[in-house]
């Protein structure tokens, strides 16, 4: 039944703003699928799934590109240079294309004028985490004692997503955690098993097997509704932390001013692809809850998350040069 309605809702999506045949020439040659981070990271692998899917949606190929570097930022910049002709496209992410532009003075893309916006694909949902030992139960006694005492959390990195989705909650629960940076989640998530910090922000894919294993408790997810992953665990929003709806997501985007009817075609064969049983299925595998949105709307997103981003980093004073 959930996979009818998600088909259907991107079909819905599909006629209402695709009507009308793909150009017949384009694409005539390869297209490069460029992501920010190396092979096997989680944003590599949907950007695989997705480029496996285009192809044959295209009958062309598309190229998967990994430049790694500067939290994805080298590879956007890489893309807001490259030709408008639709033959470039970019996996980005709300690090990438949001969080990291507000926090680094030497990132000269802009979010919105330097791009052109394909469609979102879905998003991660991030976690906030305890130690399997922790005293805390439950995410309020964690506020409570937040408020009385200093307390640390620890994110994959400074200007990821579970960097910023931690300098949120501070905001909105007025606690002062502070934030300790690791080099990726593996080290993030050690140092919280050790009790080396008291509190833990991550995505799904990184932390679901320490969660279902029971290594790690999630007291909760910072989506707008639960996950089917963890049903059990609540979101912030529910526990009284209103406004803690927080995404993680992944998008397909590409250079400002490609043509509109290419546009188009790539808009219509992305939507057609994300409605692919064979696409949902490796997509949810890997913790990711598909959308499947028009240009329009992921421009008008996009626009509402940086708004929502900058706030958060005017608030919070954090700055990574």
């Amino acid at each position: 039944m959930k996979l009818n309605k998600l088909v259907a809702g991107i079909a819905c999506t599909l006629a209402v703003t695709l009507g009308g045949p793909a150009t017949a020439a384009y694409p005539d040659q390869p297209i490069r699928f460029v992501v920010g981070f190396p092979p096997g990271g989680s944003t590599d692998i949907v950007t695989r799934i997705l480029s496996e899917g285009l192809s044959k949606e295209l009958n062309q190929t598309v190229l998967v590109d990994n430049k790694p570097g500067a939290g994805g930022a080298i590879a956007a910049q890489w893309v807001a240079n490259a030709k408008p002709d639709g033959y470039t496209i970019f996996l980005g992410t709300v690090a990438t294309n949001v969080i990291n532009p507000l926090l680094r003075k030497s990132i000269k893309f802009e979010p919105i004028k330097d791009f052109t916006m394909i469609g979102e694909v879905g998003f991660y949902t991030n976690l906030i985490l305890v130690n399997a030992n922790s005293k805390y139960k439950n995410l309020n006694e964690l506020i409570a004692d937040a408020k009385s005492k200093p307390m640390s959390y620890s994110s994959p990195g400074a200007g990821t997503s579970p960097h910023m989705t931690g300098e949120y909650f501070r905001m909105l629960t007025q606690t002062d955690i502070q934030h300790v940076p690791f080099q990726g989640s593996g080290p993030a998530l050690t140092a919280l098993m050790g009790s080396h910090v008291d509190v833990g922000f991550d995505n799904l894919p990184a932390a679901l097997g320490l969660v279902q294993s029971g290594k790690v408790r999630a007291l909760a997810i910072t989506s707008t509704e639960r996950i089917k992953e963890l049903p059990d665990v609540p979101t912030a929003d529910e526990l009284g932390v209103k406004g803690m709806n927080v995404d993680a997501w992944v998008s397909v985007i590409g250079p400002a001013g490609i043509p509109e009817d290419r546009l188009q075609t790539l808009s219509k064969a992305l939507l057609k692809v994300l409605a692919t049983p064979a696409t949902i299925e490796k997509l949810e595998s890997n913790a990711v809850t598909i959308k499947g949105t028009s240009p329009a709307e992921l421009q008008e997103y996009i626009e509402s998350e940086t708004k929502k981003w900058r706030d958060v980093v005017e608030t919070s004073g954090v700055n990574l040069e």
